[in-house]
């Protein structure tokens, strides 16, 4: 008789007694310590690692510090942690830089290792006047969280596994599951190795998006939700971007700084999970293709180890665009579904629920992957046209835009109601031009790069050395597929699939061409004010290359499917290409990735408050260079107190002794849906400045409180209740469907 896996339950047990033992001291009180002092630093004078408070002891766990001071200038100054007596690593802390509107600094650091020698220090440049005075030391429960979500995931590690045991009890072990999870884990892992390295690339666009996972983690702190403007964004002015940029899947890495882990860690454990989950859905959609386990699992690493995707999302940082990339092998397998399979097959009656999910996934991820997915559908659809007015595919299709709608509704009605009705930049980029930005043919056959640029090759000459491509192995692949169509030994294959291949690699060479600079971009610009504005939105034709690799993994595969059946040695080789391919070309690229890892960051005060890349999201005519923390501003007559700012929401109490109205200015930008009113509940004017910085009429001779928050309108807030019905739709759906089954 088999012996009962106790040992499961066991652990589960020790598991559960931890998570236990966490809650129990997560509700424990929390301790402080304050110090009292001064210190002046003398103007025109540089001090480095100058310390202010010596010989702190104290325990581990993550802790935020609070030091009072007062200065004249801002970020003439950074406040940090020091400790020399800890181990490497012991010491998680950024500091942060001195502005002179706080009047404090606040910020936390991770102490894994018990001490007595912890050091406060400032580094001061010399400029402007600063004076330090007390400190306060808070314990957090950021440590006992950030324990209790490993204990947790792990005791769903374990539930999972004893579930898949069971489930095989019942319906039998399969070697091939075990087979393809195995190899799936596999290419998640090899693509997940970057993120195993301390510290992360420092890309053109990774500063950008940590902001965007620390504006959510931020809205969220703050009771906003879904989060819409980021509160501390723009030095506590608060930036539109979560509504032209959706944040849906940046939740998870929010949630993880939340609870107690770093912005590195929360960044690389994002970063894995998109691995693992581009690695499982491009192996459900390319199997589902060509009707092969083992054939999608090596299109699943073609296209999860892929050099373009490898590129944006670890070397450029390109965290939305490279989220995109997850979703796009949906919205292949769902055209394929739609125009090639049979109407009665039952995978075709699924097909509206795949497209929509893809679509839906690109929305939300980013809108510009998302457009030109729309202008290859377009050209499908141009190439299906008889079967497009075919009424039960015409319904897949028009069932999975309506899906897809349903889904991303809460994201689209603010982002259609801000590019409406606010003159936000983005609007005016019409007259930016791209196609200088474009490849050349041999940056799309280039398989690595160079870990080093020469000086003499650096801006444009040197990102020519990098392969912004999808490489030689994809474009043979390409190349013999087209070599035996012309050949006519593709003439006895199944029609359905070798149909698609073909149009899959006629759009694959003309996404290849659109992303390179011979394709025509500026005179189709000049054609008119959409086709400029459409144009100059895609901001580099290199986008084209996720169409580009995601459609050449398809030939490919087909050509490895085709191997498989006809020529056996061959589909060896093939087999034996790609691994040696793809080991190459993955070396010599974490080669690179491991020599420029130059960035660690554990909390948002390290990057400051004020990037926002190309400033897309302000009002048109906003002078960034004037925002910094500030207080409210008004004249003599008016008397400001106890003023509060949380997020979004701003209270103080005013007098004003004029018998006019006078006009109080708060650092918050002038956004649509903010509302002011007093502590009668009577409402006040809004008004802006001249400069989008919003103003509040007030009354004269008023005296009282009051309040300004950020109000959702109540359209916004039915898209969302439509997306929530939709989402509890298609989960009603899929268990009726699988209870038929």
């Amino acid at each position: 008789m088999k012996k009962k896996p106790y040992i499961r339950y066991v652990i589960l047990g020790i598991l559960a007694t931890l998570m236990v033992g966490c809650i129990i001291r997560i509700a424990m009180p929390n301790r402080e310590w304050n110090y009292t002092g001064s210190y002046t630093f003398a103007e025109g004078e540089s001090y480095t690692e100058e310390p202010v408070f010596e010989h702190i002891s104290l325990g581990t766990g993550v802790y935020r510090v609070e030091l009072s001071y007062e200065c004249t200038g801002d970020a003439i100054a950074v406040c940090n942690v020091k400790d020399g007596t800890v181990y490497q690593g012991g010491l998680l802390c950024n500091g942060e830089h001195l502005y002179s509107a706080l009047g404090y600094t606040s910020y936390d650091f991770w102490l894994y290792e018990p001490t007595e020698e912890l050091t406060v220090t400032i580094d001061y440049s010399g400029q402007e006047k600063l004076t330090t005075g007390n400190l306060r030391i808070v314990e957090t429960n950021l440590l006992w969280t950030r324990y209790l979500v490993i204990l947790a995931a792990a005791a769903l590690l374990v539930l999972a596994t004893m579930w898949l045991e069971r489930r095989e009890a019942v319906k039998g072990r399969n070697e091939q599951r075990r087979q393809i999870l195995f190899g799936i884990g596999v290419i998640a892992f090899f693509a997940s190795i970057p993120y195993f390295y301390d510290g992360m690339v420092s890309g053109a666009d990774l500063t950008y998006h940590l902001h965007r996972i620390e504006g959510v983690k931020d809205g969220l702190l703050t009771g906003q939700f879904p989060v819409r403007l980021e509160p501390r964004w723009v030095f506590d002015h608060g930036y539109a971007n979560g509504i032209f940029y959706c944040n849906l899947l940046l939740y998870f890495p929010a949630l993880l700084r939340m609870a107690g882990f770093t912005m590195t860690e929360s960044y690389a454990f994002y970063c894995i999970g998109l691995n693992i989950a581009t690695a499982a859905i491009a192996w459900y959609c390319f199997s589902g293709i060509f009707k092969d386990r083992i054939i999608g699992l090596v299109c699943s690493a073609l296209y999860t180890l892929s050099i373009f995707r490898f590129f944006k999302l670890v070397m450029v940082g390109a965290v939305g665009e490279g989220s995109a990339y997850t979703f796009l092998p949906l919205v292949v397998y769902g055209i394929y579904l739609v125009f090639e399979k049979d109407v009665e097959d039952r995978e075709f009656h699924k097909s509206w629920i795949i497209l929509g999910l893809g679509y839906a996934g690109l929305i939300q991820t980013h809108v510009l992957t998302c457009e030109i997915t729309a202008l290859f559908t377009v050209l499908f659809c141009l190439i299906y046209i008889r079967r497009v007015f075919a009424w039960q595919r015409f319904r897949q299709l028009a069932s999975g835009a309506f899906f897809a709608l349903g889904l991303s509704l809460w994201y689209l009605v603010p982002f259609v109601d801000y590019y409406l009705t606010q003159d936000v930049r983005i609007r005016h980029a019409s007259a930016r031009t791209i196609q200088d930005r474009g490849t050349i043919f041999a940056q799309i056959l280039q398989q690595f790069w160079f870990s080093r640029i020469p000086e003499s090759m650096e801006g444009k000459a040197g990102d020519l050395l990098n392969p912004i491509g999808v490489g030689l192995f994809l474009v043979i692949g390409m190349m013999i597929f087209w070599l035996l169509l012309f050949l006519g030994d593709l003439q006895k294959q199944k029609e359905a699939e070798k149909s698609f291949a073909i149009k899959a690699a006629g759009f694959g060479c003309l996404a290849l061409w659109m992303s390179t600079n011979s394709f025509p971009w500026d005179n189709i610009q000049k054609i008119s004010g959409i086709a400029a504005t459409l144009v100059s939105s895609l901001q580099f034709p290199n986008r084209f290359l996720g169409w580009g690799t995601v459609l050449l993994v398809t030939v490919t595969g087909y050509v490895i499917r085709y191997f498989q059946n006809n020529r056996k040695i061959f589909y060896q080789m093939s087999l034996i290409t790609a691994v040696v391919s793809l080991s190459a070309s993955y070396l010599f690229m974490m080669d690179s990735g491991v020599q420029e890892r130059d960035v660690t960051l554990y909390n948002q005060e390290s990057m400051g408050f004020g990037y926002i890349s190309g400033e897309e999201y302000l009002i048109y005519g906003t002078d960034s260079t004037k925002l910094t923390f500030a207080r409210p501003e008004a004249n003599e007559n008016i008397q400001i107190a106890d003023y509060e700012k949380r997020g979004l929401n701003i209270s103080f109490f005013c007098r004003n002794d004029s018998a006019r109205e006078e006009i109080v200015t708060l650092p918050v930008l002038m956004y649509k849906g903010y509302a002011a009113r007093d502590d009668k509940g009577e409402v006040l004017e809004i008004t802006d400045d001249g400069e989008h910085i919003l103003q509040v009429c007030i009354p004269g001779g008023y005296a009282g409180t009051v309040s300004v928050r950020f109000v959702e309108p109540w359209y916004w807030r039915t898209a969302e209740l439509v997306t929530l019905i939709t989402v509890a739709g298609i989960v009603f759906f899929g268990i009726r469907k699988r209870r038929q089954r």
